[in-house]
Protein backbone atom coordinates (compact mmCIF):
# COMPACT_ATOMS: atom_id res chain seq x y z
CA UNK A 1 0.00 0.00 0.00
CA UNK A 2 1.29 3.43 -0.90
CA UNK A 3 0.37 5.27 2.29
CA UNK A 4 0.60 9.08 2.28
CA UNK A 5 -0.41 10.68 5.61
CA UNK A 6 -0.23 14.07 3.90
CA UNK A 7 -3.51 13.36 2.15
CA UNK A 8 -5.35 13.20 5.47
CA UNK A 9 -7.23 16.16 6.79
CA UNK A 10 -6.28 17.35 10.27
CA UNK A 11 -8.91 15.43 12.23
CA UNK A 12 -8.24 12.21 10.30
CA UNK A 13 -4.49 12.64 10.59
CA UNK A 14 -4.66 13.06 14.35
CA UNK A 15 -7.08 10.15 14.81
CA UNK A 16 -4.77 7.86 12.84
CA UNK A 17 -1.89 8.67 15.19
CA UNK A 18 -4.05 7.83 18.20
CA UNK A 19 -5.01 4.54 16.58
CA UNK A 20 -1.35 3.66 15.98
CA UNK A 21 -0.48 4.43 19.60
CA UNK A 22 -3.32 2.21 20.75
CA UNK A 23 -1.82 -0.64 18.69
CA UNK A 24 1.81 -0.03 19.63
CA UNK A 25 1.31 -0.13 23.38
CA UNK A 26 3.88 0.88 25.98
CA UNK A 27 4.08 -2.75 27.05
CA UNK A 28 4.85 -3.88 23.49
CA UNK A 29 7.43 -1.10 23.09
CA UNK A 30 9.15 -2.10 26.32
CA UNK A 31 9.23 -5.78 25.38
CA UNK A 32 10.66 -5.00 21.94
CA UNK A 33 13.09 -2.37 23.29
CA UNK A 34 11.71 0.48 21.21
CA UNK A 35 10.36 2.57 24.11
CA UNK A 36 12.41 5.61 23.12
CA UNK A 37 10.93 5.65 19.62
CA UNK A 38 7.40 5.23 20.92
CA UNK A 39 7.87 7.93 23.58
CA UNK A 40 9.19 10.38 21.01
CA UNK A 41 6.24 9.61 18.73
CA UNK A 42 3.73 9.89 21.58
CA UNK A 43 5.08 13.28 22.67
CA UNK A 44 4.80 14.63 19.15
CA UNK A 45 1.27 13.27 18.84
CA UNK A 46 0.33 15.13 22.04
CA UNK A 47 1.79 18.31 20.55
CA UNK A 48 -0.31 17.70 17.45
CA UNK A 49 -3.32 17.28 19.71
CA UNK A 50 -2.68 20.69 21.28
CA UNK A 51 -2.33 22.28 17.84
CA UNK A 52 -5.45 20.53 16.60
CA UNK A 53 -7.48 21.72 19.59
CA UNK A 54 -6.25 25.29 19.09
CA UNK A 55 -7.36 25.13 15.47
CA UNK A 56 -10.73 23.67 16.42
CA UNK A 57 -11.37 26.08 19.30
CA UNK A 58 -10.14 29.22 17.58
CA UNK A 59 -13.67 30.30 16.74
CA UNK A 60 -14.13 33.59 18.61
CA UNK A 61 -14.57 35.70 15.47
CA UNK A 62 -18.40 35.41 15.40
CA UNK A 63 -18.49 36.32 19.10
CA UNK A 64 -16.22 39.30 18.53
CA UNK A 65 -18.31 40.47 15.58
CA UNK A 66 -21.46 40.20 17.67
CA UNK A 67 -19.90 42.09 20.59
CA UNK A 68 -18.59 44.79 18.25
CA UNK A 69 -21.98 45.12 16.57
CA UNK A 70 -23.70 45.51 19.92
CA UNK A 71 -21.45 48.34 21.11
CA UNK A 72 -21.72 50.00 17.67
CA UNK A 73 -25.51 49.96 17.89
CA UNK A 74 -25.51 51.40 21.42
CA UNK A 75 -23.00 54.10 20.44
CA UNK A 76 -25.00 55.05 17.35
CA UNK A 77 -28.21 55.09 19.40
CA UNK A 78 -26.67 57.57 21.85
CA UNK A 79 -25.36 59.68 18.98
CA UNK A 80 -28.80 59.69 17.34
CA UNK A 81 -30.48 60.82 20.55
CA UNK A 82 -28.02 63.70 20.88
CA UNK A 83 -28.37 64.67 17.22
CA UNK A 84 -32.18 64.41 17.18
CA UNK A 85 -32.41 66.66 20.23
CA UNK A 86 -30.43 69.31 18.40
CA UNK A 87 -33.71 69.89 16.54
CA UNK A 88 -35.93 69.50 19.57
CA UNK A 89 -38.51 72.33 19.89
CA UNK A 90 -37.96 72.32 23.63
CA UNK A 91 -35.17 74.79 24.25
CA UNK A 92 -33.81 73.13 27.38
CA UNK A 93 -33.37 69.80 25.59
CA UNK A 94 -31.91 71.51 22.52
CA UNK A 95 -29.40 73.38 24.68
CA UNK A 96 -28.42 70.17 26.51
CA UNK A 97 -27.97 68.37 23.19
CA UNK A 98 -25.74 71.15 21.88
CA UNK A 99 -23.48 70.91 24.91
CA UNK A 100 -23.32 67.11 24.69
CA UNK A 101 -22.68 67.22 20.95
CA UNK A 102 -19.43 69.00 21.76
CA UNK A 103 -18.21 65.81 23.47
CA UNK A 104 -19.64 63.52 20.79
CA UNK A 105 -18.12 65.30 17.80
CA UNK A 106 -14.51 63.95 18.09
CA UNK A 107 -15.81 60.38 18.40
CA UNK A 108 -18.65 60.41 15.88
CA UNK A 109 -16.82 57.95 13.56
CA UNK A 110 -15.75 55.56 16.32
CA UNK A 111 -17.63 52.56 14.81
CA UNK A 112 -15.61 52.94 11.59
CA UNK A 113 -12.25 52.64 13.37
CA UNK A 114 -10.24 49.45 13.79
CA UNK A 115 -11.42 47.26 16.65
CA UNK A 116 -8.67 48.30 19.06
CA UNK A 117 -8.95 51.98 18.11
CA UNK A 118 -12.71 51.88 18.61
CA UNK A 119 -12.28 50.38 22.06
CA UNK A 120 -10.02 53.26 23.05
CA UNK A 121 -12.30 55.85 21.46
CA UNK A 122 -15.46 54.56 23.13
CA UNK A 123 -13.67 54.34 26.49
CA UNK A 124 -12.52 57.93 26.14
CA UNK A 125 -15.98 59.09 24.99
CA UNK A 126 -17.75 57.51 27.97
CA UNK A 127 -15.16 58.88 30.41
CA UNK A 128 -15.54 62.42 29.07
CA UNK A 129 -19.32 62.26 29.10
CA UNK A 130 -19.24 60.95 32.67
CA UNK A 131 -16.65 63.38 34.06
CA UNK A 132 -16.93 66.53 31.97
CA UNK A 133 -20.51 66.70 30.70
CA UNK A 134 -23.13 68.06 33.06
CA UNK A 135 -25.15 65.24 34.68
CA UNK A 136 -28.25 67.39 34.22
CA UNK A 137 -27.71 67.44 30.45
CA UNK A 138 -27.39 63.63 30.35
CA UNK A 139 -30.59 63.25 32.34
CA UNK A 140 -32.39 65.89 30.28
CA UNK A 141 -32.20 63.82 27.10
CA UNK A 142 -32.19 60.50 28.93
CA UNK A 143 -28.83 58.93 28.06
CA UNK A 144 -27.19 58.56 31.49
CA UNK A 145 -28.18 54.88 31.70
CA UNK A 146 -27.32 54.30 28.05
CA UNK A 147 -23.76 55.43 28.70
CA UNK A 148 -23.46 52.77 31.41
CA UNK A 149 -24.76 50.21 28.92
CA UNK A 150 -22.23 51.37 26.32
CA UNK A 151 -19.39 51.07 28.83
CA UNK A 152 -20.47 47.53 29.73
CA UNK A 153 -20.67 46.54 26.05
CA UNK A 154 -17.26 48.05 25.33
CA UNK A 155 -15.70 46.24 28.31
CA UNK A 156 -17.29 42.96 27.20
CA UNK A 157 -15.89 43.38 23.72
CA UNK A 158 -12.44 44.20 25.06
CA UNK A 159 -12.42 41.07 27.23
CA UNK A 160 -13.14 38.90 24.18
CA UNK A 161 -10.65 40.76 22.05
CA UNK A 162 -7.90 40.45 24.65
CA UNK A 163 -8.55 36.72 24.94
CA UNK A 164 -8.31 36.38 21.18
CA UNK A 165 -5.07 38.39 21.10
CA UNK A 166 -3.55 36.04 23.68
CA UNK A 167 -4.49 33.07 21.51
CA UNK A 168 -3.02 34.76 18.44
CA UNK A 169 0.25 35.10 20.37
CA UNK A 170 0.04 31.47 21.48
CA UNK A 171 -0.60 30.32 17.93
CA UNK A 172 2.30 32.42 16.66
CA UNK A 173 4.77 31.00 19.20
CA UNK A 174 3.58 27.40 19.31
CA UNK A 175 3.53 24.48 16.92
CA UNK A 176 0.78 24.61 14.30
CA UNK A 177 -0.73 21.69 12.44
CA UNK A 178 1.35 22.70 9.44
CA UNK A 179 4.61 22.51 11.37
CA UNK A 180 3.88 19.55 13.65
CA UNK A 181 2.39 17.11 11.15
CA UNK A 182 5.65 16.45 9.25
CA UNK A 183 7.41 15.80 12.57
CA UNK A 184 4.72 13.34 13.64
CA UNK A 185 4.88 11.61 10.25
CA UNK A 186 8.65 11.24 10.53
CA UNK A 187 8.37 9.80 14.06
CA UNK A 188 5.71 7.39 12.81
CA UNK A 189 7.98 6.35 9.94
CA UNK A 190 10.88 5.63 12.29
CA UNK A 191 8.64 3.58 14.60
CA UNK A 192 7.15 1.64 11.69
CA UNK A 193 10.57 0.89 10.22
CA UNK A 194 11.79 -0.34 13.61
CA UNK A 195 8.81 -2.68 13.99
CA UNK A 196 9.28 -3.96 10.45
CA UNK A 197 12.97 -4.58 11.17
CA UNK A 198 12.13 -6.48 14.36
CA UNK A 199 9.69 -8.65 12.44
CA UNK A 200 12.25 -9.41 9.73
CA UNK A 201 15.03 -10.23 12.21
CA UNK A 202 12.74 -12.65 14.00
CA UNK A 203 11.44 -14.13 10.74
CA UNK A 204 14.92 -14.68 9.27
CA UNK A 205 17.10 -15.24 12.35
CA UNK A 206 15.38 -15.75 15.70
CA UNK A 207 12.37 -17.64 14.37
CA UNK A 208 10.31 -17.35 17.54
CA UNK A 209 6.67 -18.16 16.90
CA UNK A 210 5.47 -16.18 19.92
CA UNK A 211 7.49 -13.09 18.89
CA UNK A 212 6.20 -13.37 15.33
CA UNK A 213 2.65 -13.56 16.61
CA UNK A 214 3.12 -10.58 18.94
CA UNK A 215 4.72 -8.33 16.35
CA UNK A 216 2.44 -9.60 13.59
CA UNK A 217 -0.66 -8.64 15.58
CA UNK A 218 0.60 -5.07 15.97
CA UNK A 219 1.44 -4.88 12.27
CA UNK A 220 -1.98 -6.23 11.32
CA UNK A 221 -3.69 -3.65 13.54
CA UNK A 222 -1.72 -0.73 12.13
CA UNK A 223 -2.24 -1.95 8.56
CA UNK A 224 -5.98 -2.10 9.23
CA UNK A 225 -5.90 1.57 10.34
CA UNK A 226 -3.96 2.46 7.20
CA UNK A 227 -6.51 0.66 5.03
CA UNK A 228 -9.38 2.37 6.83
CA UNK A 229 -7.83 5.82 6.42
CA UNK A 230 -6.99 5.27 2.76
CA UNK A 231 -10.53 4.13 2.03
CA UNK A 232 -11.98 7.16 3.82
CA UNK A 233 -9.74 9.57 1.90
CA UNK A 234 -10.48 7.88 -1.42
CA UNK A 235 -14.24 8.11 -0.85
CA UNK A 236 -13.81 11.78 0.04
CA UNK A 237 -12.09 12.33 -3.31
CA UNK A 238 -8.83 13.59 -1.85
CA UNK A 239 -6.56 10.55 -2.30
CA UNK A 240 -5.93 7.92 -4.99
CA UNK A 241 -7.75 4.62 -4.96
CA UNK A 242 -6.02 2.34 -2.41
CA UNK A 243 -4.23 -0.73 -3.75
CA UNK A 244 -4.29 -3.14 -0.85
CA UNK A 245 -2.16 -6.25 -1.05
CA UNK A 246 0.23 -4.97 -3.72
CA UNK A 247 3.81 -3.87 -3.43
CA UNK A 248 6.11 -4.99 -0.65
CA UNK A 249 3.71 -4.26 2.21
CA UNK A 250 1.21 -7.09 2.60
CA UNK A 251 -2.05 -6.45 4.34
CA UNK A 252 -3.50 -8.97 6.81
CA UNK A 253 -5.26 -12.00 5.42
CA UNK A 254 -3.48 -12.15 2.07
CA UNK A 255 -1.88 -15.32 0.81
CA UNK A 256 0.97 -13.58 -0.96
CA UNK A 257 3.58 -14.62 1.59
CA UNK A 258 4.41 -14.88 5.25
CA UNK A 259 5.77 -11.35 5.79
CA UNK A 260 3.53 -8.50 6.97
CA UNK A 261 4.82 -4.95 7.03
CA UNK A 262 3.62 -1.65 8.29
CA UNK A 263 3.72 0.86 5.46
CA UNK A 264 6.03 3.66 6.74
CA UNK A 265 5.67 5.84 3.63
CA UNK A 266 5.32 9.58 4.16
Amino acid sequence: MDFRPGYARNAEHFQFQLDVLSAVTTTFATQQKISALRSQYAELVQTENAAYLRNRDYMETPEIEAADKQRDEIFRYIAQIIESNLKCPLEDKKAAAKRLNYYLKPYRNAPELTLAQETAAVTDFVDKMKTEAAPADLSKIGIAGDLDTLKAANDAFNALYTQRSEKVLTRATSETMKTIRPKVDEAYKQLAEAINALYMVNHLVTRSNSTEATIGTVIDDVNSYIAQLQTTLYKAGIAPKPTFGTGEELSPGTDQGDDDFIDPTT
